[in-house]
């Protein structure tokens, strides 16, 4: 194992200075206001599976927009596809703000929303990833990746907090607002990021070319082995495991007894996990038994959501909620990492286009979450996926060599 001497060694490249700024501005953003849909469909609507619902609204058009995403990452300047996205999706939630300050008699106007930030996320990533390894060198990648989630779990993590206070005080049309600044902030920054892209160019061509690239790209992943599983493992934990976040709004007004500052403490506490998490990652540095070290976290990622499930007061929910926000961010932060060094550089945005597509089907678990939380309690929809995260790293493990080789 090779360890950095300064771990946050990329934040002195100016470029990758002004990504980490944007991109961490963009997610302050992002992770408030998902504390204020959630808890604004649940407040409006009192049903633990439309506040589900709007989680699952957000993923699913991964599916169909993720590798159109990656490959519009890899035929267009990455740090003009950020800013778009990022404008776009602040657009949204303002008129999400604007939409809730009548109250929403009908959410269908708050899914629509909803569903527009989730295919704005499917080119977001897919750019932003790809321009860490435009920036840094190859063997620098694991650690730049690592800082970066970092940057942007940290910051996440406030603004989850903030949206909770901002809700409670303001109400959450000032909170969607204040989320909607931070994401336009953050997008303009990236604008002034500079691209080294000379060893993959910048073809433009008609657009027509972006569809064969994005065609072209699914069926070279589905060949590579190693790209392949990874993909497998990232949709079995966005499914079962990701998606404890949809009925976390449910979890917290009926189990927890706590409103929205307590939803965005807990919210605030998965991202102080998650900033001790990429720290480890960071410190770990060019680590080499990634594969191994990848399918650890998901069995302490399904441990964590096991002890959730059962916790008996807020104060142990937050703790255990702090452990899985660790390894729900490096279990991602692996999963770019191990991605991008198993295909090759012209196809980077594409794979990570094509991980976005895998957690699109991360629907189907927001709202298997919110229909077994509403029939049984969300305790046992927590519970029961933490199982089956378990099962699955277990089966990895035993399965699939070519993760123990990675």
């Amino acid at each position: 194992m090779a360890r950095v001497s300064n771990p946050f060694g990329p934040l002195s490249n100016p470029a990758y200075r002004t990504l980490w700024v944007g991109a961490s501005l963009i997610a302050f953003g992002t992770w408030a206001s998902r504390i204020a849909v959630g808890w604004l469909v649940l407040v409006e609507t009192d049903s633990i599976l439309l506040s589900a619902a709007t989680f699952a609204v957000g993923s699913a058009p991964g599916i169909i927009a993720a590798p159109i995403g990656g490959a519009v990452a890899d035929r267009y300047p990455r740090n003009r596809v950020l800013p778009v996205a990022a404008a776009i999706k602040a657009a949204a939630f303002v008129a999400m703000g604007l939409v809730a300050i009548d109250g929403i008699a009908n959410p269908w106007p708050i899914f629509l929303l909803v569903a527009v930030g989730g295919v704005v996320n499917s080119f977001e990533l897919p750019a932003t990833q790809g321009l860490i390894t435009d920036i840094v060198p190859r063997q620098a990648r694991m650690n730049a990746i690592s800082v970066q989630s970092f940057g942007t779990r940290s910051l996440g993590a406030v603004g989850a907090l903030a949206a909770g206070g901002i809700a409670e005080i303001w109400g959450i049309p000032a909170a969607l607002i204040a989320a909607s600044v931070s994401i336009f902030l953050g997008g303009s920054v990236v604008f002034f990021v500079s691209s080294t892209r000379s060893a993959i160019g910048r073809a433009r061509g008609p657009v027509t070319r972006v569809f064969r690239d994005a065609t072209v790209g699914v069926r070279s992943m589905i060949s590579m082995p190693a790209v392949s599983i990874l993909l497998g493992m990232a949709v079995v934990v966005e499914i079962f495991g990701f998606a404890y976040e949809a009925v976390m709004p449910a979890m917290a007004r009926d189990e927890l007894h706590v409103a929205e500052v307590g939803l965005g403490t807990l919210r605030f506490a998965a991202g102080a996990g998650a900033v001790a998490g990429t720290i480890v990652l960071t410190l770990l540095g060019e680590f080499r038994r990634k594969g191994p070290l990848l399918l650890g976290i998901a069995l302490g990622y399904g441990i964590g959501l096991l002890g959730l499930s059962i916790s008996p007061t807020f104060a142990v929910a937050v703790v255990l909620v702090t452990m899985v926000g660790a390894m729900a961010a490096m279990f991602d932060a692996m999963e770019w990492t191990l991605l991008q060094a198993n295909v090759p550089d012209n196809m980077r945005g594409r794979v990570i286009g094509g991980w976005v597509f895998a957690i699109g089907f991360g629907w189907l678990g927001h709202m298997a979450m919110g229909v077994v939380g509403e029939a049984v309690g969300v305790r046992w929809a927590i519970g029961g996926a933490g199982v089956v995260v378990i099962a699955a790293s277990i089966a990895a493990l035993a399965f699939a060599p070519v993760l123990r080789r990675a």
